[in-house]
């Protein structure tokens, strides 16, 4: 196939000289050198007084510890190369952040509940379509998720989140589900209707039908659930996954063999990279660089073609995206 443009050119002979590297034993760092990152699992709260990444003992609450966070989680974003993070927070903390960030296509994660700390402030459980419409429409939101309602104790079939299937599809906007059956213990006071059984993909199979173009992609695979994913992804071509927290906190023996599977069943393409927990972007990152049958590709795919791809992003953006990769790696030094 012929290159039309010379920055794929560029970008061509870039990656044959990291496979070269590679070959010969390449670093983690070296392969992170030119290499744009895609992080399609951020989470957007406020600021938390027990933090070890950005809280000074002497701050204890307010405003001042929300912009704390804020500037430790635009920086932490630069220091790993994330061009780009699909990030959900209640209304209040997607809209700054969007305002905050454009590398930040922020979203709400729904439903909300006020008995949840995380989920402050919450207003009201479950929004009308009319009010999803105007708050995506005034604060500037691009995606959807994390969705808590496993955690609320109710299906993703019941008719109070209706809105927001219909939302995400009319706008196309980029939605990201809970679908394992972890984590192993929840708060029981904050979640008394916990529902661990309602993150099976299977259960997104109506909302599918009704909706075939939704970009939904699914959350922590490679756990529980793994064959109900792998079979929603192959009758759905829209449907991608993560493999975040998973591939961290669960042996290896457990998630290995479902990644496997999925790279078996031809579905290694539709797999992003995300973070999922605070702090942990590098320690994700290195993960997937320490996956040693994947190959340089695939790896680099995982890290950003893949999720560009599930994004529509164009050939102006992703070579945008190499060149500020480029900028934050100076700016670093």
């Amino acid at each position: 196939m012929r290159i039309s443009t010379p920055w794929l050119q560029n970008l061509c002979i870039f990656f044959l000289c990291v496979s070269v590297q590679m070959a010969a034993g390449q670093t983690f760092e070296q392969f992170m050198r030119g290499q744009p990152v895609i992080d399609v699992h951020l989470h957007l709260y406020r600021g938390d007084t027990r933090s070890e990444h950005y809280n000074p003992d002497h701050l204890n609450k307010g405003e001042a510890l929300d912009s704390l966070r804020e500037e430790w989680v635009m920086g932490t974003l630069s220091r790993n190369q994330v061009v780009l993070a699909i990030a959900g927070g209640s209304p209040k903390y997607a809209g700054e952040y969007a305002e905050a960030d454009t590398r930040i296509w922020a979203g709400i994660t729904f439903p909300c509940s006020a008995m949840v700390d995380r989920d402050w402030p919450c207003e009201k459980d479950f929004m009308t379509y009319e009010e999803l419409r105007e708050l995506y429409k005034e604060k500037n939101l691009r995606a959807m998720g994390e969705t808590l309602f496993n955690y609320y104790g109710i299906p993703p079939t019941d008719p109070r989140l209706e809105p927001y299937w219909r939302l995400a599809s009319e706008l196309q906007l980029p939605i990201g589900v809970h679908a394992d059956a972890g984590p192993p213990s929840v708060n029981e006071k904050e979640r008394p209707n916990y529902r661990p059984d309602y993150a099976n993909p299977e259960l997104l199979r109506p909302v599918l039908q009704k909706y075939p173009d939704l970009k939904l992609y699914l959350m922590h695979f490679g756990d529980s659930y793994s064959e109900q994913a792998i079979a929603l992804m192959k009758d759905f071509s829209g449907v991608y996954c993560d493999i975040s927290a998973i591939s961290l906190y669960q042996p290896r023996q457990i998630w290995e063999p479902n990644l496997r599977r999925l790279f078996a069943q031809g579905l290694g393409n539709r797999l992003m990279f995300g973070s999922d927990f605070e702090g942990t972007i590098e320690e994700n990152l290195r993960v997937i660089f320490n996956i040693g049958w994947l190959n340089e590709a695939q790896k680099r795919d995982i890290l950003y073609f893949n999720a560009a791809r599930f994004l529509n992003l164009s050939e102006k953006e992703k070579h945008q995206h190499h060149s500020e990769v480029v900028s934050m790696m100076k700016e670093q030094r």
